[in-house]
């Protein structure tokens, strides 16, 4: 009688234990997947006087540009900051996105030597200068607004 207790208990853990470990492993296949397809989406610009690089360079202010590519997390949790500083500093910087996937980019990625993602560039034609961001910058946003004010002070001594 215990004998065959202790089976049919061993068989009733068996067949919990699949179970258990089938649904788990549906549930994370199910997870990749909805992850897989929200990072195929383009991602999505904010609508805040963010132009194409051709245009934003045509003003006299120094150029904010981000090099990004659809399917990179840390450009989707930047994108959101990126366009809250395209609204604080409308007067002082334009501001340019630039999907570097976008086969009509391939030689301006080349020419800014981008290899990661994000990248942001201050590049001022006015002065022939563009600089990189330091990407441990992207994080923190006190941080980079000290970045974008420095380089304005620097530009207004350089133009004097």
């Amino acid at each position: 009688m215990k004998k065959k207790f202790f089976i049919g208990l061993f068989i009733f853990a068996a067949i919990g234990l699949f179970l258990f470990a089938h649904i788990a492993l549906r549930h994370n296949a199910e997870v990749e997947q909805t992850q897989q397809s929200a990072l195929q989406a383009p991602i999505e610009i904010p609508a805040t006087g963010i132009t194409s690089l051709e245009e934003a360079i045509k003003s006299d202010k120094p150029v904010l540009a981000m090099f990004y590519v659809d399917w990179c997390t840390y450009c989707r949790r930047f994108m959101p900051m990126f366009g809250l500083f395209s609204i604080a500093y409308k007067n002082k910087y334009a501001f340019a996105v630039i999907n570097c996937e976008d086969p009509a980019m391939k030689e301006l990625v080349k020419e800014y030597d981008i290899y990661g993602y994000p990248t942001v560039y201050i590049i001022d034609k006015k002065l022939d200068f563009y600089y990189a961001i330091n990407p441990m910058l992207f994080s923190e946003q006190e941080a980079l607004k000290k970045e974008f004010d420095k380089y304005l002070k620097l530009r207004s001594k350089l133009l004097k």
